[in-house]
């Protein structure tokens, strides 16, 4: 359904996420400088949600700043439940037995999806670093 382009060297990280034709619908662009995670949610030009990683020490959390929208359920293994003022829009889960990461993406409402694919490409940008850097820590301590 969309294309999603990531930056490779460009500050600040971004993923746009363009329709069949080619036409530029969405864009998550990373804060350059904060202390921890904070993305910029924008579809057809208007940003319509940030979405920061919590300070925790069990499990990762994320708050959505954006019109009631929140997100629950198990960021660690990637599968969780996006909520629009405490109903669900969209579910995401992983799918494990892949070379690379896949993820099975449900939305309920066809305005809702690059709001919900927005949300996924920020989360699973946080993850993915996090774990190149503790694989790049456990690495260079042996």
């Amino acid at each position: 359904m969309y294309a999603v382009d990531g930056s490779l060297f460009k500050i600040p990280k971004q993923f746009t996420i363009n329709d069949p034709a080619g036409q530029l619908r969405a864009r998550v662009w990373k804060k350059p400088v904060s202390w921890l995670p904070r993305f910029f949610l924008e579809v057809d030009g208007v940003q319509v949600a940030a979405i920061a990683k919590k300070l925790t020490f069990l499990r990762p959390r994320y708050l959505i700043d954006g019109p009631g929208l929140s997100v629950t359920g198990d960021m660690w293994d990637m599968s969780f439940e996006i909520h629009r003022d405490g109903v669900v829009v969209g579910r995401v889960d992983k799918k494990w037995l892949s070379v690379r990461d896949k993820y099975a993406i449900e939305v309920d409402r066809p305005e809702d999806e690059l709001v919900v694919v927005g949300i996924v490409l920020a989360i699973d940008y946080v993850k993915r670093m996090e774990s190149e850097s503790a694989a790049s820590v456990s690495l260079s301590s042996s």
